[in-house]
């Protein structure tokens, strides 16, 4: 969709966002990364950030010159998401009109990220040099470019140091965009029929990101200083993405953690070494820290004395957030999709309601009744005279994605839904149709389900996929009645005849060990009273003891 007066100007490009915070903030640091200790982190400041991405500017500018790309043209990244260069090669190449399509390491296959530049209409690929390898063995019907590495770009910057022309460096978008233009294309945290799902950024998105949504998810400091997040995951994906151009614009330092699952003495040294004030974590990594900190005085000062702790993903649970608000540890559930951004936030502080989501200031989205599931839908456990509402982004609307992800209403529907609780507040209370939400993304269990069922038709009773919230889905299988010994060798069998199906999926959505395979006797799973649909949610409660211990000892 592109407006009337949408023309195309440098001021829609959301560099033209980054450039006021290079000048205001040159000497302070937005960046720390990760050297593999808990101590000592490097630095770079807002000057040499700008330096180098004028200078990889520069690089990709006379790379691209001989392809004879056309502005919007997308070129596919694929990355490794530990690297700052990571951030600076894509948003080089975005400065030049060119549209990136990030793939980070999360992707192994290249086959994949082959298909989906195919569908895209990528014209070219610039690779890690540590991915190289994997191409190896597949056709290129496009040209492949190697990534900028930290080093080369800290020797050009030394070099222009050098040569006496560094400070006339200024980074900036060179050719003019639209608000409705694509300004990145990113991917589904999930497959649908055995691929992610495509998810183009425009412009007009990114800058409410960074204009309207990061200011209000942040609280401002009591004091004077910096806000210094950690980073939530690989650096190559859309939430990282979002949260680094957001820290540049807002004045924040953003600090490198070695994994998604930070660890009590990593969360104190950030404290310790980087001044770290906002702590952002997936809730399923958060909730070890908080029963740590139950028992280790240290660290539950740590945690109060952080100025946020921002969750998201799923909702802790009720104990231990109850336990956090109650000890001065000032946590922010957020709510978001990667098609929109986040658009729910909770508030801080120990009130009743406080926990409750309410929308993001800022942001629109609207709560309509829903009535596409019957009271004993898998979604509807324990919701019996509930009214359930679907979120729902209208068309117009900062968060709302391009019409293409759009209903026939014009608006987005997530298919999330809700529960309203006192004046304004929402309760998540699950997903609509088919997919389950494991902590690295969405996963489509009927694709799963249905290839156990065409895979395993002599084995298999029924089949469902569950763990919501869990790090990869397991299968509960109903088969005939079958002793301990000979479960098990059904079990085996099934994860053998399903192995194929590995190759197309995340790794969060793969059944990779028998003991994701869990045997039931036929009749075993709950079901809907009239349609005999086996229910998903009333499924996960009844078999949580023997699902907690396959995931203690798969983890």
């Amino acid at each position: 969709m592109t407006r009337e007066s949408d023309t195309p100007s440098l001021e829609n490009h959301y560099v033209s966002l980054l450039q006021p915070a290079f000048r205001a903030h040159a000497d302070k640091i937005i960046f720390r990364s990760y050297l593999g200790r808990d101590d000592v982190w490097g630095e770079v400041t807002y000057r040499q950030l700008e330096k180098r991405l004028t200078l990889a500017q520069a690089h990709w500018k006379e790379k691209v010159a001989s392809l004879s790309l056309q502005p919007l043209d997308v070129v596919g990244f694929w990355l490794t998401g530990r690297k700052l260069s990571d951030m600076i090669n894509a948003i080089a190449v975005s400065s030049l009109g060119l549209t990136p399509q990030l793939f980070s390491g999360y992707f192994e296959r290249a086959s994949v990220i082959l298909e989906l530049l195919a569908v895209s209409g990528g014209k070219a690929l610039v690779v890690d040099i540590d991915l190289q390898d994997h191409l190896q063995g597949h056709p290129m019907r496009i040209p492949t470019l190697t990534a900028l590495e930290d080093r080369e770009l800290e020797t050009l910057e030394s070099s222009a140091n050098a040569q006496g022309y560094a400070e006339e460096l200024r980074f900036g978008a060179l050719v003019p965009v639209r608000l409705e233009d694509d300004a990145f294309l990113f991917h589904s945290s999930g497959t649908t029929g055995s691929h992610p799902k495509i998810i183009p950024y425009r412009f007009r998105m990114l800058q409410h990101q960074m204009k309207v949504t990061f200011p209000s998810i942040h609280i401002p400091l009591t004091t004077e200083g910096q806000t210094v997040a950690n980073t939530l995951g690989r650096l190559a994906n859309i939430g990282s993405f979002h949260c680094f151009v957001a820290a540049i614009y807002l004045g924040q330092c953003i600090v490198q953690a070695s994994t998604m699952a930070v660890t009590p003495r990593e969360l104190m040294g950030m404290v310790r070494a980087c001044k770290l004030t906002t702590l952002i974590l997936y809730a399923i990594y958060l909730a070890p820290l908080i029963k740590a900190a139950q028992e280790d005085d240290e660290l539950k000062r740590t945690l109060q004395s952080l100025h946020q702790v921002i969750h998201t993903g799923f909702e802790l649970n009720k104990a231990e957030e109850d336990w956090a608000r109650a000890n001065g540890i000032r946590t922010t559930t957020c709510y978001g999709t990667t098609e929109t951004g986040q658009v729910l936030m909770s508030r801080i502080g120990p009130e009743p309601d406080a926990r409750f989501l309410r929308p993001i200031p800022g942001c629109s989205v609207e709560f309509i009744p829903y009535s596409g599931l019957d009271v004993n839908s898998p979604d509807m456990q324990n919701a019996e005279g509930t009214q359930l509402y679907e979120l729902v982004v209208p068309s117009g609307a900062g968060e709302c994605p391009p019409q293409a992800l759009c209903a026939l209403d014009g608006s987005y529907h997530p298919k999330d839904l809700f529960e309203r609780v006192g004046q304004d507040g929402w309760v998540y209370r699950g997903r609509a149709g088919d997919w389950i939400r494991c902590l690295g993304g969405f996963v489509d269990s009927k694709t799963i389900e249905d290839y156990v069922r065409t895979k395993c038709t002599d084995l298999v009773h029924d089949v469902v996929a569950v763990g919501s919230g869990r790090h990869v889905p397991c299968l509960i299988v109903e088969t005939e009645p079958l002793d301990a010994v000979k479960r098990k060798e059904v079990a085996t069998e099934i994860f053998k005849r399903i192995e194929g199906l590995n190759e197309r999926l995340f790794p969060h959505e793969r059944i990779e060990d028998a003991r994701q395979v869990i045997i039931v006797d036929k009749g075993t799973l709950p079901r809907t009273k009239e349609k005999g649909n086996v229910r998903r949610a009333a499924t996960e409660e009844a078999f949580k003891s023997e699902m907690d211990s396959i995931y203690a000892d798969l983890l």
